[in-house]
């Protein structure tokens, strides 16, 4: 007999074993590609060194792939918000993401690329850090540390909630987080800050909670249309909203023309609030994403394994020492003038670091495996989970 257990994380429970529905797994991967090509644009700057057809097309790829993060966490409510709270993964959090800080800072440092000060070092030798002020290190990962640690306490509240009550606090978080900074031209409460705060992760944490507690296919509106049509209202909605996001974008730069105080002030909020993480385009699209990938039903190894290695892949290829280095060296223009062919370039880097950065993840997993075998570790685990029992 099979049971789909969505507080498995989306798994085909049977007696014999535990196979986890690929779907979703599918969802992190091409989300964690679409985090490389995003890093790829933004940390070579070929935004800024191109122009006409060009320009505009990697615009478009980058407003397109800016979905990752909020498909991350959206995935994470829908799944996490019925679930125990497991403190080996917090602790498997932590340790992952301390071991990618300080391998690195040893390396750099040992062979000479940099030279780290003692209070550098220092803040490498913390698990994880408070402080953005070191080039904002691995902000999303110190986010979702975060918002693991408070699930429980959401989870809570979203158990007590009934279906009317989560759509109305869905509302609010909505227009405080998402709709009210685009007219504010900055952080409402100082909470959004174009989606790069833990205030926002909760509130798409919420939304992802809505859509696995209320499927929204099995609505009445929904629930007798055909697979194939409920998809394609789904790809029409994503596209239309994509195509608002890059217009965005066109009347930003036709606006940017004229030295006009309300233009410019029109400008910024076009630039500015409605291409951001909390951008309320930008959440639809996710939204829309998470939706699509929900309608599928794959089942594979290769996905899920390949799933459970994108958490290293974004520690290894984002760490400030490598991209401040990795992204200058590439060769996509030469005496400043970006190559015609850069955006198969740019693919194609983009799969070689993901590759390259799945392959040492998963070297690191197998040392991994290896530690939490040992007596140490479980009597570790053993204690820290005698701390937590009120969750």
């Amino acid at each position: 007999m099979f049971i789909y257990n969505h507080s498995s994380g989306g798994k085909i429970m049977t007696k014999e074993r535990t196979e986890r529905n690929s779907n979703f797994e599918l969802m992190r991967i091409t989300s964690m590609f679409m985090i490389v090509i995003w890093h790829f644009i933004f940390h070579s700057g070929i935004l800024t060194k191109t122009s006409g057809i060009l320009n505009l097309f990697l615009y478009f790829i980058f407003i397109t792939t800016s979905i990752h993060v909020n498909s991350f966490v959206l995935v994470s409510g829908y799944f996490q918000y019925n679930k125990i709270f497991k403190s080996k993964k917090i602790v498997s959090l932590i340790t992952t993401t301390w071991f990618y800080k300080l391998i690195y800072a040893i390396v750099f440092s040992v062979t000479g690329i940099v030279t780290i000060t003692k209070t550098e070092m220092l803040f490498f030798i913390q698990p994880f850090n408070f402080n953005y002020g070191f080039g904002e290190f691995y902000w999303f990962i110190n986010m979702y540390i975060f918002l693991y640690l408070i699930s429980p306490f959401i989870n809570k509240l979203i158990e007590t909630l009934s279906q009317k009550q989560h759509k109305t606090l869905i509302i609010i978080l909505f227009i405080t987080l998402s709709i009210v900074p685009i007219f504010t031209l900055n952080s409402t409460l100082g909470l959004s800050n174009n989606g790069y705060t833990l205030a926002n992760f909760i509130m798409i944490y919420i939304i992802g909670a809505y859509f696995g507690k209320y499927k929204l296919k099995d609505n009445y509106h929904f629930k007798n249309y055909s697979k194939n049509k409920y998809q394609l209202i789904i790809i029409i909605f994503f596209i239309i909203s994509i195509f608002m996001s890059f217009m965005a974008k066109i009347l930003s730069d036709y606006f940017s023309c004229y030295n006009n105080e309300l233009l410019k002030y029109i400008t910024e909020i076009f630039s500015k609030n409605l291409t951001n993480y909390a951008s309320p385009l930008i959440l639809i699209e996710s939204i829309l994403y998470l939706l699509f990938f929900e309608t599928l039903n794959i089942k594979n190894k290769f996905i899920n394994k390949l799933a459970s290695l994108t958490f290293g892949i974004y520690l290894v290829h984002e760490n400030n020492f490598v991209f401040e280095r990795l992204y200058k060296h590439l060769p996509i223009e030469i005496n400043g003038i970006i190559y015609p062919n850069v955006i198969i370039k740019m693919l194609l880097y983009s799969i070689i670091i993901f590759i390259v950065s799945a392959i040492i993840e998963y070297i690191r997993q197998l040392i991994s495996k290896l530690i939490t075998k040992t007596k140490i570790y479980k009597k570790f685990i053993n204690k820290i989970e005698n701390y937590i029992k009120i969750f």
